[in-house]
């Protein structure tokens, strides 16, 4: 994954790793293994786990070795100003990226940190 700006890992919870930058946090998690589950069904229980009400939703074709990738976006949720919960799926595994900032003129950061999420090679 590609970050923009001056990142330092945060504490980390079970599974998830946390990343701080000036006014921005990103947690990082594996998602389940889905068995016997197409990609519509994935995502369908993905949307039902969710905040109701997101501002937009993307889904799109994957590159990188990822297979599809879908995203959800939240605007003005308390002190927070933006949230941007991204998937990422390999096969029958995700990862889930959930990005927040403040600053809710500059979602660009978390869309291409997003995007960046590639299979490692090897």
């Amino acid at each position: 994954m590609e970050l923009s700006a001056v990142w330092t890992r945060g504490r980390t919870k079970g599974s998830d790793a946390i990343w701080r930058a000036p006014g921005r946090t990103m947690r990082v998690s594996p998602g389940n293994q889905w068995r016997c589950a197409n990609g519509a069904d994935i995502i369908a229980s993905l949307d039902a786990e969710l905040p109701p009400d997101p501002t937009g939703k993307v889904g799109e074709g994957g590159r990188g070795g990822v297979g599809h990738r879908a995203a959800w976006l939240y605007r003005q949720d308390g002190d927070t100003k933006f949230t941007l919960y991204g998937y990422s799926f390999i096969e029958a595994m995700y990862l889930e990226t959930v990005f927040t900032s403040a600053d809710t003129a500059d979602v660009r950061w978390a869309f291409d940190a997003w995007h960046s999420v590639a299979r490692p090679v090897g």
